[in-house]
């Protein structure tokens, strides 16, 4: 997606909602930076760019960001910023603190906003100062939103963070008995309900509302809406597959639920989560949820690793690819390194010479349409619960709507069709493989199997590398399938980027490659994989793998050991986590087995 086709994206969602230019910049940008933006002209950096797209209802999430090394190192502070807080370790906070207001000299108003927010935090949680933390919260909401009040909600365009600023102003005001904070909490909670209404937006924003929500009712003495609120949250969460303060809603769920049957069922979800957590050193917080924390789950690739690791896969010099753009080699040296952000001109001859068909953030489709980023997402969620022919036909609508000219979107339609034809039977699996290899070339001209490590794939590559893997074992290839995913692993582990920003790719190899080992009988390599998977996906607060990963596990254990006999009570903490993530079919499977195994059936 280039920056012509962000800027299409901006102004048609902006247009759709009737936001004017002024408010939608009002406190985060000037008008002409949005209106450059728009019609393609420049994009502004990182973190304006974010809170645009938070400010019009949509989630980041969608798009993959291609980041300078200012943006991630800032980013990157955040982090790091954030794990001081909750680790409870606030000189180091404050220390990082100091050095993040150096690095970015506060000189917009969003940095401004952060050391506020940070500063309100820590008043909060170490100081308990309640009145310093509201004073704080509310000054830097009103960084970039101006007029804001309670009372004209409506008449506000705030993005995530802002919303969330929002909800601490309030937790603030509820620590210090004020009792209008009850009538206020739910003015909030109505205009969540009504603006946010992407699911990745709600799922961060709704379920932190409904656990303050949740909470004012427990101090009213009104146990059942409490709980109805608590339930929503929960609900949200596990339908979007996030162990983000799930742990907190299970334990408060238990704490207001009255049903004695109910009670039992929660309780073994409870306990399952709980264990596993134990078992990977996870801490388990059951008593406040860090309303402060933004989730964030896009994929992310750094901007100098790029750049160098595709010049050295042309195998040309830091001097010949100088020459040839007639750029001097200390300017394309300070680029590779991360010390120098390479103006828009340089950037593009980058672009152009290197072949990359990627501008500051990408998408597994090109489109200025959000509602088709959201369409390649569900068909991407409905093939995950093997909801294919639900998938196929949603795909169908897609394809009618995409434009032909851009790579990403030939690479997606080709993989697709690829991927229908063989399960209809249209297609042999050699073929399917030819064709999906012919899918990732489009955007990977000659690179083979053997250089896939020396490359930043893309989650729509790395879709592709893993089905042909797939492919693979089914005609009996394993230890090809094998080797292609350890060098996938073996890219992305070399990267200078955290591997967090990459959960989605990581874990669906992770997953097939567990799968793989096994096929091979190589149990103790298949747990090492199991391990991996589960710590990465509970330390990125992401559980739709943990239950059959914990079940892939067990099973392996047993086939090195020989007898099933000890597993019994692992298998059923298995069947929970699924039941926990709604994951029905995989529920089928493991009870049909646990029948087959101990004669008897799960409860």
């Amino acid at each position: 997606m280039n920056q012509k086709m962000i800027g299409n994206l901006i102004n048609y969602e902006r247009t759709k909602k009737k936001i004017s230019m002024q408010k939608l910049c009002d406190g985060v940008c000037s008008f002409s930076t949005l209106k450059r933006a728009e019609s393609g002209e420049r994009l502004p950096d990182y973190f304006i760019l974010e809170r645009i797209i938070e400010r019009l209802g949509k989630s980041v999430n969608k798009l993959e960001f291609l980041q300078d090394q200012e943006a991630y190192e800032i980013c990157y502070l955040r982090m790091v910023i954030e794990e001081y807080l909750e680790e409870e370790e606030y000189e180091e906070a404050e220390r990082a603190l100091i050095y993040y207001e150096e690095q970015t000299g506060l000189k917009s108003e969003l940095h401004q906003q952060y050391s506020l927010k940070i500063q309100a935090i820590i008043a909060s949680q170490r100081d308990e100062n309640h009145i310093s933390a509201r004073e704080l919260f509310e000054k830097a909401l009103k960084k970039t939103v101006n007029h804001f009040s309670i009372d004209n909600l409506d008449d506000c365009i705030m993005g995530e963070e802002e919303i969330l600023l929002m909800l601490l102003y309030l937790q603030e005001r509820m620590e210090k008995e004020d009792v209008s904070v009850y009538h206020d909490g739910k003015k909030a909670f109505s205009y969540i309900e009504q603006y946010c209404q992407d699911e990745e937006v709600r799922v961060n924003v709704y379920s932190k509302a409904a656990w303050l929500l949740s909470s004012l009712m427990i101090r009213l003495g009104n146990r059942e809406e409490a709980l109805w609120y608590t339930l929503q949250g929960e609900k949200l969460l596990t339908d979007n597959g996030l162990l983000l303060h799930l742990p907190q809603f299970l334990d408060r769920i238990l704490l207001l639920e009255e049903k004695e049957e109910s009670y039992l069922q929660w309780k073994k979800q409870r306990d399952a989560l709980k264990q596993l957590y134990e078992e990977y050193g996870q801490r388990w917080e059951k008593e406040r949820i860090l309303l402060w924390k933004v989730y964030r789950q896009q994929e992310n690739y750094l901007l100098s690793e790029l750049f160098s690791r595709e010049r050295k896969l042309l195998k040309k010099s830091q001097e010949k690819l100088a020459d040839a753009l007639d750029i001097d080699q200390k300017t394309i040296s300070r680029i590779e390194s991360g010390k120098y952000k390479p103006k828009a001109g340089t950037f593009q001859k980058l672009r152009e010479y290197l072949d990359i068909d990627r501008d500051l953030c990408t998408t597994r489709i090109v489109t200025d349409d959000f509602r088709l980023l959201e369409m390649e997402r569900e068909i991407a969620r409905l093939g995950h619960y093997r909801r294919d022919e639900e998938a196929k036909q949603l795909y169908e609508q897609l394809k009618k709507k995409l434009p032909l000219e851009w790579r990403e979107n030939q690479q997606y339609i080709k993989c697709m069709d690829t991927i229908f034809k063989r399960e209809s039977g249209e297609i042999s699996t050699k073929i399917a493989i030819e064709e999906a290899w012919t899918a990732f070339q489009i955007t990977r001209g000659e690179i083979d199997s053997k250089k896939i490590q020396e490359v930043i794939l893309t989650r729509s590559e790395v879709t592709i590398i893993n089905y042909i893997a797939i492919c693979y074992k089914l005609i009996g290839e394993v230890d090809m399938a094998i080797d292609l995913l350890e060098r996938v692993i073996e890219g992305f582990e070399k990267s200078k980027n955290n591997l967090r920003y990459h959960f989605t790719s990581l874990s669906l190899i992770y997953l097939n490659l567990c799968r793989c080992f096994e096929k091979r009988e190589k149990y103790i390599e298949a747990i090492d994989i199991c391990n991996k998977s589960i710590d990465f996906s509970i330390h990125c607060q992401k559980g739709l793998s943990i239950g059959y990963m914990l079940s892939k596990k067990i099973y392996d254990k047993d086939e090195i050991d020989g007898d099933r006999k000890e597993s019994r009570n692992r298998y059923l903490q298995a069947y929970y986590l699924m039941k926990l993530m709604n994951q029905a079919e995989e529920m089928l499977n493991l009870q049909n087995a646990y029948q087959k195994w101990y004669g008897e059936t799960i409860n």
